[in-house]
């Protein structure tokens, strides 16, 4: 299962190759590659002069000169360590004149809280004065790191290059046109455990398509990623798509058609019980860790695309990582005031390092600190979560997740979008814009969904509305929307909550003209969507909510509107949930400053819709679009990986959302038997023996084994043409060698002709 290869413009790069200086203690080499910039604009705005560069985004640290910058992944030998940077510039002139380089926009949290608002306010001031008020350059360097690790095999250094500095109090600006970077890095001993660990691992070909489009280097150092030796043979033990649930979970999934329709895609599908030894003996300080460390060591033996988990944030543990590094409060039963913590699934994606290199790597046991701790983001797996312990909603999850990707109809080109207004102009004092959601839906419309049939939805009300001639937003007009139509694709943008997105609609003014939230002015609140409102799941559609705390995990007094649209029965119009764990914050000049909830938004809604597959992948495209905004709009922030991990898929990550017709067809599983009977064991569960029973309605080949939870073949108890007609099969809880198997689950499948059907049961001894 190929995923897209990730978009990456190559910008005037020259590799000079590798140099060893290699010392008597260990193996070190370093790699010179030249960066150039190309042609750039000055472009007079009525704050100040930005600066235009083809293939360069700009550095986004609030406050300070909003300078272009653009980071190239640079591709290293397999298992390389970077040690350090050097760079020599090339070439470096001033531009003509004096310039006032306008300053990075503020972030804004999608919270109603002025005393958030105020922080960032004071914080943006704190650094504009730093920069603006001297005469030191800025940035101190024009290239650094950035970031190290790897994808799959292959492994990496990320650096930004910025090709200006400026000298504020003066207006001095220069342009670097060219730099020569020289990578300092240590390699491991081809002949010990680490280099034999390394040279395994190239046979793994998952990431080769992304990896072309991805590393500005991948041409001359390609060879390098080529398994030496005399080709090994087919590892029988690989499984692309993996399952992970505790095994009073494992009924759930095999009760319902998800496994057979996976496998009729060309998935092979593995389940791994989170309390079974496969986890259970992997080191680790705790549950999640444990988890990670196995998906680290079997994703490339194994071939592991894409990982589901199954349970809600406890059960199979959410990660909480704390972006903000001086806020380590955890309060995640109060939405009000959860703290610092955020739980995310990115933890389980990305696997370029163990946990003390990268998620907690200054080993204080707070993760992903922003500044601290240093993941790479570069994610090596898809991760997708069924958010519930309740058997009978993770069932029903999965069925309704299989039904939606059979359907390949034209609804899947249709769109529902709903925003209302983020920010109203300079709202209390913060000097910011008119933040209307509109704006990123309707350059998601206009970008990627064109001649969709669209349903728009905005504000109308109030003393500042939306100027998009669409529908006017309201709780009905949205929600009946829904209910009664069939969209593939449902993004909205409103201030949000564990139970809803809501529009907050200025009523009446003071008399200053400043909307304040204070009581000094008039504002009314309305769910535009809610857990509390009629929607039906007959077509149920992708979500891209650009809201605060919509996929808040925990239990909590208001509610868990993304956890219920999928996976609560006749409400759930999801099938599939990209939503934040907790508040997410947007770019206060979006989308001349881009960044934040809404470019990862309109990011992935163009690699589902417009990806260089065609056919998306709803976990492939959340975190390709979310690496894609960090390596292009990254801001020099905490609120950055705050964004980051908070957004989380509810859903099966492999899902094709336009759906797919060449695979088993799930509704007729059973049709190859007669009279509308299932294939069943009789009893279960049991102990010592059972019988498997069956109808056939028509003479072929049959097939009939028994599975254990990890997948191996316990059994075969049929493999031989069968006449039409009833058949009973007894199984005695012994293996192929005669041996009693141990209680637990196991499953039977049943193969007749082209059609599958498998079914768990339970041995109590």
């Amino acid at each position: 299962m190929k995923r897209p290869a990730l978009l990456a413009a190559v910008v005037g790069l020259a590799c000079s190759g590798l140099a060893s200086v290699s010392t008597a203690e260990e193996r070190i080499e370093v790699q010179t590659i030249d960066l150039t910039s190309g042609e750039f604009r000055l472009v007079t705005e009525p704050c100040g002069t930005r600066i235009e560069m083809d293939g360069f985004g700009h550095l986004m640290a609030p406050g300070r000169p909003m300078l272009p910058a653009r980071n190239f992944s640079v591709l290293l030998p397999p298992g390389a360590r970077v040690l350090s940077l050097d760079v020599q510039e090339t070439g470096a002139r001033d531009v003509p004149g004096t310039h006032r380089i306008v300053a990075t926009p503020l972030l804004v949290p999608l919270t109603h809280s002025p005393e958030v608002m105020e922080e960032m306010r004071r914080e943006w001031n704190r650094n504009h004065d730093e920069v603006f008020g001297s005469n030191r350059a800025y940035p101190p360097v024009v290239a650094r790191i950035t970031g190290s690790g790897t994808l799959r095999k292959y492994s990496y250094v990320s650096i930004s290059f910025c090709p200006f500095t400026y000298r504020a109090a003066s207006g001095r600006l220069t342009h670097h046109e060219s730099v020569r970077a020289r990578i300092r890095f240590a390699l491991p001993d081809p002949a010990g455990p680490e280099g034999q660990a390394v040279a395994r691992l190239l046979r793994d070909t998952v990431a080769d398509d992304r990896a072309e489009g991805l590393f500005v280097n991948y041409a001359q150092m390609a060879s390098l990623y080529e398994p030496s030796g005399s080709p090994s043979p087919p590892n029988p033990d690989t499984h692309d798509y993996v399952i992970i649930a505790r095994d009073d979970m494992v009924s759930a999934v095999t009760s319902s058609d998800f496994v057979s329709w996976k496998t009729g895609l060309g998935h092979d599908v593995r389940i791994v019980l989170s309390n079974g030894p496969e986890i259970g003996d992997q080191p680790g300080g705790d549950f999640a860790e444990r988890i990670r460390n196995f998906l680290r060591a079997s994703y490339g033996p194994w071939g592991i695309e894409y990982v589901l988990l199954i349970g809600n944030y406890a059960r199979v543990p959410m990660r909480y990582c704390f972006a903000d590094p001086t806020n380590h409060a955890h309060n995640p039963s109060n939405p009000s005031n959860p703290g610092g913590s955020v739980p995310t699934d990115y933890y389980y994606a990305d696997l370029s390092f163990p946990d003390d290199v990268s998620w907690d790597s200054d080993g204080d046991g707070y993760y992903g600190e922003y500044g601290q701790d240093t993941p790479d983001f570069l994610a090596e797996i898809s991760v997708g979560r069924i958010p519930t312990n309740n058997l009978t909603k993770i069932t029903y999850a999965l069925d309704k997740l299989v039904q939606f990707e059979q359907d390949t109809g034209a609804w899947k080109n249709c769109a529902l979008h709903g925003a209302a207004i983020l920010f109203y102009e300079n709202q209390d004092y913060m000097g910011i814009p008119f933040r209307d959601g509109a704006d990123c839906l309707n350059l998601i419309e206009t970008g990627f969904m064109r001649g969709w049939p669209m349903a728009r939805y905005c504000e109308h009300e109030g003393l500042s509305p939306s100027t998009y001639p669409w529908l006017a937003l309201t709780q009905a007009s949205f929600t009946s929307e829904w209910r009664n139509g069939k969209y593939g694709i449902v993004n909205w943008a409103g201030h949000g909550s564990p139970n809803g997105a809501w529009r907050v609609i200025w009523d009446w003014d003071d008399g200053d003209g400043v909307p304040e939230t204070d009581g000094s002015d008039g504002f009314s609140h309305e769910a535009f969507v809610a857990d509390w409102v009629s929607l039906e799941d007959d077509h149920p559609s992708i979500v891209f909510a650009v809201s605060c705390n919509v996929g808040y995990p925990e239990p909590n007094a208001q509610g868990r509107l993304g956890v219920d649209l999928l996976t609560l029965p006749s409400f759930g119009a999801s099938a599939g949930v990209v939503s934040s764990s907790r508040v997410a914050a947007v770019s206060a000049d979006w989308p001349t400053s881009p960044g934040g909830a809404e470019s990862i938004c309109c990011e992935f809604n163009r690699y589902l819709i417009a990806g260089p597959s065609g056919a998306g992948r709803v976990g492939d495209a959340l975190y390709d679009a979310k690496h894609y905004c960090h390596v292009n709009y990254g801001w020099d922030h905490y609120f950055e990986y705050w964004n980051l991990y908070d957004y989380n898929l509810y859903g099966d990550p492999a899902l094709v959302w336009e759906g797919v017709s060449s695979a088993v067809d799930v509704s007729s599983l059973d049709t190859f038997v007669e009279r509308g009977t299932s294939p069943a064991n009789f009893p279960n569960p049991f102990g010592p023996g059972t019988r498997i029973e069956y109808d056939l309605a028509a003479d072929g080949r049959v097939r009939l084994e028994i599975f254990d939870v990890h997948g191996r073949t316990v059994a075969e108890l049929v493999n031989e043409h069968q006449k039409v007609g009833s058949k009973s099969v007894p199984w005695d809880g012994r293996n192929r060698e005669g041996a009693e198997c141990p209680s637990g689950i196991y499953f039977f499948r049943l193969q007749a002709g082209e059609r599958t059907v498998s079914r768990s049961m339970v041995l109590l001894r």
